[in-house]
């Protein structure tokens, strides 16, 4: 086939309008997450010359429309989590394990990340953490004085809407950092997933049966160590709440993977499958309860494989 054929130009025109519409489009930001996947999967499933090209091509045609609208920081906003989809490609290219392509986007995309804070506060002679939490605490002030303003909330109600919007202020700066670091590695899973359900719907083994995944289990000493953390107070108790945020987002994603794993055991349709997934995902108790599956799964080894019978 040619260079600029059906699979080229449909790759091209994709891949712009993933790096192009969270730009132009409020509505469309959260396809800025979506960022890495052009760079996962079209190198894998093209060839890395031809994913390339198409990826090369689409940042040079979004940037030319970023210039034009005047969206360029949005753009180079997006173009951050490249390099991130670039380890994960090279990883799942090498023939890697899940865990490496997880681990080293994931440290990409933090260095990245952390390197583009520090440039844009340097430039700006700002602290840029700083300055977001700033923001954050202001657009938390700004709902409160929208709230308390509504003329049929009682007087009770009021009460107990101050002293929760209070307290989200005062625990959001201190949680941010575990926010952070989970927005990152949540970032390279999703893309891991989508990219990994893409190639195999397309012919391509991608990273095989991804129900398997697990993590590290000494991990589970640093849950019950932030877990301690808790009962201490001052800095003990912050850097406790912080990781204990990160490390049951982790268990949730291997508890993701269990209950994938269980649903195919048990032959699960898969539009049930899904509508149960999607339950879980949107309730806080379906999160909840997805971690301590996958917090379970160290000891009790649901994806143990079955023994034959002889």
């Amino acid at each position: 086939m040619g260079m600029y054929d059906r699979e080229y130009l449909r790759g091209l025109a994709l891949c712009t309008a993933l790096l192009t519409l969270p730009a132009l489009a409020v509505g469309m930001a959260w396809l800025f997450f979506l960022a890495p996947l052009p760079l996962i999967y079209f190198p894998i499933a093209l060839g890395f010359d031809k994913g390339f090209r198409i990826v090369l091509h689409a940042t040079l045609i979004a940037t030319g429309i970023a210039l034009l609208t005047g969206t360029l920081p949005v753009l180079l906003c997006s173009l951050s989590l490249l390099p991130a989809g670039f380890m994960v490609a090279r990883s799942l290219n090498r023939k890697g394990s899940i865990q490496d392509a997880f681990a080293t986007g994931t440290i990409t995309l933090g260095l990245i990340w952390l390197l583009s804070g520090t440039l844009i506060g340097a430039a700006n002679h700002i602290n840029l953490y700083q300055e977001v939490l700033v923001q954050i605490d202001a657009g938390l002030a700004s709902a409160y004085d929208t709230y308390s303003k509504e003329p049929n909330i009682p007087v009770d109600t009021q009460v107990e809407l101050q002293a929760a919007f209070t307290r989200i202020r005062e625990v959001t700066p201190k949680i941010f950092p575990g926010v952070l670091a989970t927005i990152t590695f949540g970032t390279v899973w999703f893309n891991i997933l989508l990219a990994n359900w893409l190639l195999q719907r397309n012919g391509h083994s991608g990273w095989g049966d991804m129900s398997q995944w697990r993590l590290p289990d000494p991990l589970v000493w640093v849950f019950i160590a932030a877990g301690v953390s808790l009962f201490f107070p001052g800095p003990m108790n912050t850097i406790g709440l912080n990781l204990l945020i990160v490390t049951v987002t982790l268990y949730f994603m291997q508890g993701y993977e269990v209950f994938n794993h269980l649903c195919r055991k048990w032959s699960v349709p898969n539009l049930i499958r899904v509508l149960l997934m999607f339950v879980l995902v949107i309730q806080a108790y379906g999160f909840i309860l997805l971690a301590i599956l996958g917090l379970a799964d160290i000891w009790a080894d649901f994806r143990k494989p079955k023994p034959i019978d002889i």
